[in-house]
């Protein structure tokens, strides 16, 4: 597993002395990546440092932050830890707990990065991770993009449901060397390491559906067919290839139907094929709310209100995004509405 993420690593080309930030819970996973990443840091020429998010959800959160202080002391690696401040859920009253405690991990994460003036922050998705994420994506009915899960590197904007003109936004580079190796491969090396884990109760709590998927129904799925984790992480591999494609193909449509001041001629983009107006879209959109996801049904719910042609309508497809469809002309504007509705949580 080292000499698969050394190759990995210098794929990248970073220069000498790079740093890189592991986003560090202590648990399994990120302490085999952080130790992989303490034995290659000399060979490679980077530095590396762990960072540590307390949620302070849980009474014996202050400890195991104290405890993955000792296990970055044990491998010699820097050390941050910060803890969020209180009333997480109502400062992200429209998603469950689960990904608002996500979005300011990543906040946090960003935000470190930033500071150190970090290459890379790494985490350590494996690949049921991965097959688990393209789950929860399906079963939201999500689209090409969805269906290709995670990839090795994005680029990620953060925060990216906050899009209003006075949100700051850091930008960092997300990087996931341990996509592709299965859990036993990832956890096994933890063992070799013979430091231990700290252990979240919480992972094993049913009430968040990732966690149901992870221990119901990902070894259902084994026993049925076995290797449906590697093959739920191949389909998305192919996912993403076919989705690079159908990118091409929509950039090159939407530098025909953009109109004055960003707009959307209607009329033009109805004349394209459908997987391509959506797309298309999603692209629009993006270009407005960089870093912002949209979901299919709301991507649709715009195509129906353009093809419709009577009338102006008013979709919101964010917390912070509205888009407005005039006659033939599609216009999109930020502006503050009512928290709606949204889904639990997403990786």
């Amino acid at each position: 597993m080292e000499q698969r993420v050394l190759a990995r690593l210098k794929c990248l080309t970073l220069p000498e002395g790079a740093r890189i930030v592991v986003g560090f819970s202590g648990g399994s996973d990120s302490l085999a990546l952080a130790a992989v990443l303490a034995r290659l840091a000399p060979v490679a020429a980077v530095q590396v440092s762990l960072f540590h998010v307390d949620h302070g959800l849980r009474p014996e959160s202050s400890e195991d932050a104290a405890q993955c202080g000792r296990l970055a002391a044990q491998l010699g690696l820097q050390f941050t830890a910060v803890r969020l401040p209180p009333d997480l859920q109502r400062r992200h009253p429209s998603v469950g707990l689960e990904e608002a405690a996500r979005r300011e991990r990543y906040v946090a994460l960003a935000r470190e990065a930033d500071r150190a003036g970090a290459a890379l922050v790494a985490v350590a998705h494996h690949r049921e991770d991965q097959a688990e994420t393209v789950l929860l994506h399906l079963l939201r009915g999500a689209g090409l993009k969805g269906a290709s899960g995670m990839a090795e590197l994005t680029r990620l904007a953060v925060p990216w449901w906050e899009i209003t003109s006075d949100a700051t936004v850091f930008e960092t580079n997300l990087w996931r060397p341990l996509l592709e190796e299965p859990r036993a491969i990832v956890r096994g090396y933890t063992l070799q390491t013979g430091l231990t884990p700290v252990e979240d109760a919480s992972n094993a709590e049913t009430r968040f559906r990732r966690n149901r998927l992870r221990h119901e129904v990902l070894p259902l799925l084994q026993t049925i067919i076995p290797g449906a984790d590697a093959a739920l992480a191949r389909y998305a591999r192919i996912a993403r290839e076919e989705d690079v494609l159908l990118n091409d193909l929509a950039e090159r449509t939407l530098r025909g139907v953009v109109r004055d001041e960003g707009t959307l001629d209607g009329r033009a983009l109805s004349d394209e094929a459908l997987p391509i107006q959506r797309r298309v879209v999603q692209l629009w959109l993006e270009g407005i709310a960089p870093g912002m996801e949209f979901a299919l049904d709301r991507v649709d719910a715009i195509l129906a209100a353009a093809h419709n042609r009577q009338g102006d309508r008013r979709i919101e497809v964010g917390e912070n995004l509205t888009v407005y469809v005039t006659g033939d002309r599609l216009s999109a504007r930020i502006e503050r509405i009512a928290a709606g509705n949204a889904d639990e949580e997403k990786t």
